[in-house]
C-alpha cells in the first residue's frame, strides 16, 4: 500500500488493470461525492464502441487507476505530503470532462466566451474548467481545505511547487498514459497498447534539471520505455485514428456545432459557452454522455439537424469516409500549404463544393485533418525530452536509444479526408462511387489553391 494512505481505514476495490487499488478514507469520500461519480457516465473514448464494442469504460476508472500510479511514483521519490497531493491530483485530473470527452474539449474550445476567459498559452480550457470544480465545487469544499485544493491546480496547472509533482500526473512519463494505454488497449481489445509497466516503474529516476527537479529513466530502463513509447505510437495510429472513430467524433462535433449555429439549441449554446461562473460550472456537472443523448433526441426537442445526426449515430448509421488522402502526396506545394497551414480556413469551402457537386446538404459534409507525428516525437511532451540517467551524465531519451536515434523527428503523415451521408448499393458501386469523389473532390481542392494565388501543379 502506498505510503500516505490509512492503514486503519484500509479500503480496496479490484481493477481489471492493476489489481487491487486501495484508497485512503478521504479518497474514498472524494469518490463518492456526486461530481465525481458523475465520471461513471463519461466515456473514456466516447463513441469508439461502435468499432470495439468492449470500449464503454469511463473517466471514473481511469481517474482510480491514474491515482494508483501516482501514488506507486511518489512512494519512490515524495515526501507522505507530496504524494497524498500527487494521489489526489490523480483522482481529480479528469473532473471537468464533458459528456463523450474529447469531443467536448473540441466544442469547448470553439465556444468559450472570449470576452471573459483568458485561456493562458500552453492550457486547453477543458483544463481551466477542471481547476475551477476543484477551486469552486462544494461537495470538494467539504472534504478539502482550500490550501489543498489550490495546491492541486497548481500542481495540475504547473504553476506551483516542485515540477516532478506535476511531471508524475501530467508529462512524458506521467501515470495519466501509463494508465490509459494499458486501459484503451484491454477493452478495446486489442494489444497496441502493453508495455512492461513494472519494468518501466522500477527504472525510473529523478534528475535535478537546474533548479528543479524532473521525471526521467535509468539507462537500464531505455528497453521499457521504447516500448512505452511504441504502445503510445500505436494506439494513435491503430485505434485513436481508426476511422470509424474519426467519423463518430467529427459527427458529434458537427451536431453540436449545427444545434448551436443553426438549430438555435439554446441548452447547447449554454452548456458549451464557459464563462468561467460558477452558474456554468452548476449547469456543465448536470450533463454527462446519456443526457446529452436523451435531451437531443427527446420529443421536446424540435426536429433538427442536431437531433438528426445524433439519431443517426444511435443507429449507427454512419457518414461513409469518402475521401482520405496524405498531404503530402499532392503534387502543388501551394496545395499543401493551405492543407496543413490553413486547413480550418478551407475546410468550409471544401464542404460547400463537396455538398453542391454531389448533391448532398453542405452541413452534413465535414471535412476532417488529423496528423500523425513520428513516434520519436511522440516520445515527448511540450516541456521537452525525456533524460535517461548514466552515471555521471545524463542523456537524452533519443540520443540513447539506437531505435529512435535512427528516426527522423521532423517525418510525420498529415492527412486530409471528407465524410459524407452516402450509401453504396453493394461493393461494386462502392469503388465506383468512391473513385468519382476522389477526382471531384482533388478537383475541388486544387481549384481552392488556384483561388488562393499561384501556380497549381495539379493534374
Amino acid at each position: 500500500m502506498e505510503r500516505g494512505a490509512c492503514v486503519s481505514h484500509r479500503r480496496e476495490l479490484r481493477d481489471p488493470i492493476h489489481g487491487f487499488i486501495y484508497r485512503s478514507s478521504l479518497e474514498q469520500d472524494i469518490m463518492d461525492t456526486t461530481v465525481f461519480q458523475r465520471l461513471r457516465r463519461i466515456k473514456q473514448l466516447a463513441l469508439a464502441s461502435l468499432v470495439y464494442p468492449g470500449a464503454v469504460h469511463t473517466r471514473f476508472e481511469h481517474s482510480l487507476g491514474v491515482m494508483h500510479l501516482a501514488g506507486k511514483i511518489a512512494q519512490r521519490f515524495l515526501s507522505d505530503e507530496e504524494s497524498r497531493l500527487v494521489r489526489l491530483a490523480g483522482l481529480l485530473h479528469d473532473l471537468g470532462h464533458g459528456p463523450f470527452s474529447h469531443v467536448s474539449e473540441e466544442l469547448l474550445d470553439k465556444f468559450y466566451d472570449r470576452e471573459k476567459i483568458q485561456v493562458p498559452e500552453g492550457t486547453q480550457p477543458h483544463e481551466l474548467v477542471t481547476w475551477e470544480i476543484i477551486r469552486c465545487n462544494t461537495e470538494l469544499k467539504k472534504l478539502l481545505s482550500d490550501r489543498d485544493r489550490e495546491a492541486i491546480i497548481g500542481l495540475l496547472s504547473g504553476t506551483r511547487g516542485d515540477r516532478l509533482l506535476k511531471d508524475i500526473v501530467s508529462g512524458p512519463l506521467d501515470a495519466d498514459k501509463q494508465d490509459y494505454l494499458l486501459r484503451d488497449s484491454y477493452y478495446c481489445g486489442v494489444r497496441y497498447g502493453i508495455y512492461d509497466l513494472d519494468r518501466l516503474l522500477e527504472t525510473l529516476e529523478v534528475l535535478d534539471d537546474g533548479d528543479e527537479r524532473v521525471l526521467a529513466i535509468s539507462e537500464d530502463g531505455v528497453h521499457a520505455l521504447e516500448q512505452f513509447v511504441l504502445a503510445k505510437y500505436y494506439m494513435n495510429t491503430q485505434v485513436y485514428r481508426h476511422k470509424v472513430r474519426l467519423i463518430t467524433d467529427a459527427m458529434l462535433v458537427r451536431a453540436v456545432e449545427l444545434g448551436i449555429v443553426e438549430d438555435g439549441l439554446d441548452f447547447l449554446a449554454q452548456l458549451y459557452r464557459f464563462d468561467g461562473t460558477e452558474g456554468f460550472l452548476t449547469e456543465w456537472l448536470e450533463w454527462d454522455d446519456q443526457r446529452l443523448v436523451v435531451t437531443v433526441c427527446s420529443k421536446e426537442t424540435p426536429d433538427s439537424y442536431c437531433k438528426m445526426l445524433f439519431k443517426n449515430l444511435l443507429a449507427r448509421r454512419l457518414h461513409k469516409r469518402i475521401f482520405s488522402q496524405n498531404i503530402k502526396d499532392f503534387a502543388d506545394p501551394l496545395v499543401k500549404f493551405h492543407l496543413s497551414e490553413n486547413f480550418s480556413e478551407v475546410a468550409k469551402t471544401i464542404e460547400n463544393l463537396v455538398g453542391k457537386q454531389i448533391g448532398l446538404d453542405p452541413k452534413l459534409v465535414i471535412a476532417n485533418k488529423y496528423t500523425i507525428r513520428s513516434v520519436r516525437e511522440q516520445s515527448r511532451n511540450s516541456v521537452g525530452p525525456i533524460m535517461v540517467v548514466k552515471p555521471g551524465t545524463k542523456v537524452t531519451f533519443e540520443e540513447e536509444s539506437t531505435l529512435f536515434r535512427s528516426i527522423n523527428e521532423a517525418e510525420k503523415d498529415e492527412f486530409i479526408e471528407v465524410y459524407a451521408p452516402v450509401k453504396f448499393e453493394d461493393e461494386k458501386d462502392k469503388r465506383i462511387k468512391l473513385r468519382e469523389y476522389a477526382e471531384v473532390i482533388s478537383a475541388i481542392i486544387c481549384s481552392i489553391a488556384r483561388e488562393k494565388g499561384g501556380e497549381v501543379l495539379c493534374q
